[in-house]
């Protein structure tokens, strides 16, 4: 398998705290892409770094990592279990773990 050295090296990656439709708390990294970037690329880091969140993801929580993604832009987002501001702090200490090792490799 041949996977790009540095898959993130043309992305930006930012981390916040959203709310869903519903208002729940969302604690997600954001992706975007230069508008030249095939959408292969963009989904290929989205599952990298859903997958790199799920492994990073200690056993208590009950949370559930998601992605969505559309042309050169997207995220990977939690849906929290009981949605309290500490699990939330909690998901995004995770998410900006994960995306510092992104961008470091």
């Amino acid at each position: 398998m041949n996977l790009a050295p540095r898959p993130f090296a043309s992305a930006a990656l930012s981390v916040r705290i959203g709310t869903s439709r519903y208002g729940h708390l969302e604690p997600q990294i954001e992706v975007r892409f230069p508008r030249n970037a095939h959408f292969r690329q963009l989904h290929a880091a989205l599952h990298l770094l859903a997958a790199a969140v799920e492994m990073a993801t200690p056993r208590s929580e009950r949370w559930c990592v998601q992605t969505e993604g559309h042309d050169t832009s997207g995220r990977v987002f939690l849906e929290l279990g009981d949605a309290t501001e500490a699990e939330a702090q909690r998901g995004l200490a995770v998410l900006a773990a994960v995306r510092e090792q992104a961008l470091a490799s």
